[in-house]
């Protein structure tokens, strides 16, 4: 009898645990540069690479001249360049979110010229990482994946003398909350019946390319990075729908050799329900809450090693509430009846793409001043 009573004990606890784990903490990918590598020049669909392209997926195929871009997540900014342009420079008038593009922003007293030279962000691949914890299946057989992850490089020149000091590594371009898959994987235009499906709706940068929706609260933030034994730390700076842009810390500084998976838990969480103070949110025309990845920040300590740092990032994971939960037995569809989303969402992508395309068009013009200067050489 005790027995039983035991067992009875164990399966609802087992089930209380099953099922709060699926109503709360909900974990997902913000970002993955693994899903990021550079297949593209940025210009030509014809020249990409498949995914299942042997050249994609052999590691240690790099070519920083033809294949700078990650076509799927490319964006065109020519549309707010107006009419002083050529064809082909417009059709140069894009980016993507591979590695190759982000950039390094070193704080105002440490931004000197060698420097700021001295500092950028490169596409790069891993031979073997094990304690990632990514297992294949090959032929019946427990392998580890040898053809190697892509991960974001970095490379920051601290000024040498003893001052506190940082560096931002921020994406090519504010991630766009509200964007519809345009193009395939090789970059190809996908014809307005594709774009219009419900799957390719405002999710062009979901869940690995930097962009998660429906967030509540955080809960903790999961961060993959190379440390080289620097005592340095790092941050993750995320915006969310209200525009706020908060900085998340990390507790461990950088002063291990590999790979790590360090975690910003947040402490105000409170995972009983009964103890939630709990109040009615607006639903409909009340936006879906998001976050996106705005940048990373890396701190240096006066009294630290300056000079070069390097690291490497694979990935972001953030363990959250759901803002809204969804549900499908709706008894009126809103938004049929209204589109009040769908108008706010052609504001916001509009307002975001004049934003990018005006700063993107001045980095365009200042890249082809530089290469013009060195041809002239």
């Amino acid at each position: 009898m005790r027995k039983r009573i035991y067992l009875i004990g164990a399966c609802i606890l087992i089930l209380t645990l099953i099922f709060s784990t699926s109503i709360f903490a909900k974990r997902k990918v913000l970002i993955d540069f693994n899903l990021l590598k550079a297949n593209g020049n940025g210009i030509d669909p014809a020249q990409s690479l498949s995914a299942e392209d042997a050249n994609y997926k052999d590691y240690t195929n790099h070519d920083p001249v033809n294949r700078t871009h990650h076509m799927s997540s490319l964006l065109d900014y020519s549309a707010v360049a107006g009419s002083n342009y050529t064809e082909q420079e417009t059709k140069e008038m894009s980016t993507s979110l591979a590695a190759y593009n982000w950039e390094v922003h070193l704080n105002s007293s440490a931004a000197h010229v060698i420097n700021k030279r001295f500092s950028y962000c490169k596409e790069w691949h891993t031979k073997y990482v094990p304690i990632l914890g990514e297992i294949e299946q090959k032929e019946g057989a427990t392998t580890t994946n040898p053809e190697g992850y892509t991960i974001l490089g970095i490379r920051i020149h601290f000024p040498e003398t003893p001052y506190n000091c940082w560096a931002l590594i921020n994406p090519p371009f504010e991630i766009p909350a509200y964007e519809d898959k345009d193009v395939d994987f090789k970059g190809t235009k996908l014809t307005p019946e594709e774009q219009s499906k419900p799957e390719n709706r405002n999710s062009k940068y979901d869940e690995g390319y930097g962009v998660l929706k429906n967030v509540g609260i955080i809960k903790s933030i999961d961060l993959r990075v190379f440390g080289n034994q620097f005592k340095n730390s790092i941050s993750v700076l995320l915006k969310d729908d209200s525009n706020i842009v908060t900085e998340y810390q990390f507790p461990e500084y950088l002063d291990f050799d590999g790979w790590r998976q360090i975690t910003w838990n947040n402490s105000n969480y409170i995972t009983e329900v009964e103890n939630r103070d709990l109040y009615i949110v607006p639903l409909y025309p009340r936006s879906t809450p998001h976050v996106k990845l705005y940048a990373f920040r890396i701190y240096r300590q006066g009294d630290k090693t300056g000079g070069d740092f390097i690291t490497y990032i694979k990935d972001i994971y953030i363990t959250y509430d759901e803002a809204i939960l969804e549900r499908e037995n709706i008894a009126i569809d809103h938004e049929s009846a209204w589109e009040i989303l769908k108008e706010r969402t052609i504001e916001a992508k509009q307002r975001e793409l004049r934003k990018i395309g005006h700063s993107q068009i001045l980095r365009y013009l200042e890249r082809k001043k530089m290469h013009k200067e060195t041809g002239s050489q």
